[in-house]
């Protein structure tokens, strides 16, 4: 018994060893042995013998370095192998639909937008499957195996446990099984996802947040107001995956019904603010509105970093407006405020988070299960011209 316990405790000492290692590549590449071992605390040997097993998977690659030192060595860097899979993504927004295929280090291969016809629920779905048949088109010829899966990013309530869009108001979808029927027509596996909280994965794989663990991504635009939480390196859907309905939160009592039947949800209030900042207007409202959600935000869940996003979040001055006013209404002591920057992403953002999502869900398990002939097989891969 006490030799099971054993072999069980070295095993699982491998794995995170070998997460620790692969999570500085991927974040810090390129680098050599010796940066990995300083990063991850581990010894060099630990270091090299994982280095040399996720190299024979296909997951490393190595490559000479400039010159250092007096004698003049090269020393060996690592990088991550973006081309070792593959993730198809599409994205649903407004009133287009951006898809395409990015790789393992979020590099897009290929993407497109596309107007779509999303005025009924049956068009929308035709939609997706449409960019969902012209996204793997983009995949190497070699194997569809190079494909982790798909991901799909919607507006409104997403069980990301079974990919079924429990309510969407803008596409009027109540408990659409929307991964399955994905899955049945092009057997791949398939990861439905909030749009919001998807830009939010992105901003922390490849964005402001790559080195944070807490933190709240908000979204201003033609879509109206939404949040993704990250907490603890995680992001955060509640019990019931409804975590970020920052526009259904109420801000006037005696407010205008709002399209999903509270009164004064701070969507509906604002919406003639966002008017008003696309019609050229000063923006004055919409900045007020915008960081009285952001306050909510800090003070209720006190974040290392808020990020905002959309196509008037994004925007370096419209966050700088929205920060000083929230500043001075925060309950912080002083000096605390947390830093409020705008997304970079900028329409990718989503797309990226897919990706992100979809290769943590579908391919890094596998990797990181040590089944690594298996992920060897699928490393090398070639893209359509």
């Amino acid at each position: 018994m006490a030799s099971l316990k054993r072999t069980a405790d070295s095993t699982l000492a491998k794995k995170v060893n070998t997460m620790l290692v692969l999570d500085a590549v991927r974040k810090y590449s390129p680098l050599s042995r010796a940066d990995v071992a300083k990063l991850t605390k581990l010894s060099p040997s630990t270091v090299s013998a994982i280095v040399s097993e996720l190299v024979s998977a296909g997951l490393v690659t190595e490559a000479k370095g400039a010159p250092t030192g007096v004698a003049g060595r090269r020393p060996i860097l690592l990088s991550l192998n973006a081309g070792a899979s593959l993730a198809a993504i599409i994205d649903v927004q407004v009133t287009r639909i951006l898809y395409g295929v990015i790789d393992l280090a979020g590099n897009p291969v290929s993407i497109m937008k596309e107007e779509a016809d999303l005025s009924s629920p049956a068009n929308t779905v035709d939609q997706i499957l449409k960019a969902a048949a012209r996204a793997l088109s983009r995949l190497p010829r070699a194997s569809a195996g190079a494909a982790a899966g798909i991901g799909v990013a919607v507006p409104g309530m997403v069980d990301t446990r079974t990919g079924v869009i429990l309510r969407s108001t803008r596409l009027r979808w109540v408990n659409l099984a929307l991964a399955q029927r994905l899955e049945r027509e092009f057997g791949l596996p398939v990861l439905v996802e909030r749009d919001v909280r998807a830009a939010a994965w992105g901003e922390r794989c490849y964005g402001h947040a790559r080195n944070v663990a807490d933190f709240v991504y908000v979204t201003v635009g033609e879509g109206g107001f939404g949040a993704g939480l990250v907490m603890n390196g995680k992001p955060y859907v509640g019990a019931r995956m409804h975590a970020g309905e920052l526009g259904h939160m109420t801000v006037d009592m005696r407010g205008q019904r709002c399209s999903c039947g509270n009164i004064g949800c701070l969507a509906e209030v604002a919406s003639s603010a966002i008017r008003e900042w696309k019609a050229g207007g000063a923006g004055d409202a919409l900045v007020e509105y915008t960081a009285t959600g952001l306050v909510s935000l800090i003070n209720l869940l006190d974040p290392e970093l808020a990020v905002l996003g959309g196509d008037i979040g994004s925007l370096p001055e419209f966050a700088a407006r929205v920060e000083a006013v929230a500043r001075e209404r925060a309950l912080l002591a002083p000096g605390q405020m947390p830093r409020v920057v705008s997304s970079q992403l900028g329409d990718m953002g989503v797309a990226l988070g897919l990706a992100g999502l979809v290769f943590d869900k579908f391919y890094w398990g596998e990797a990181l299960a040590h089944d690594l002939p298996a992920v060897a097989e699928r490393a090398t891969v070639s893209y359509r011209s």
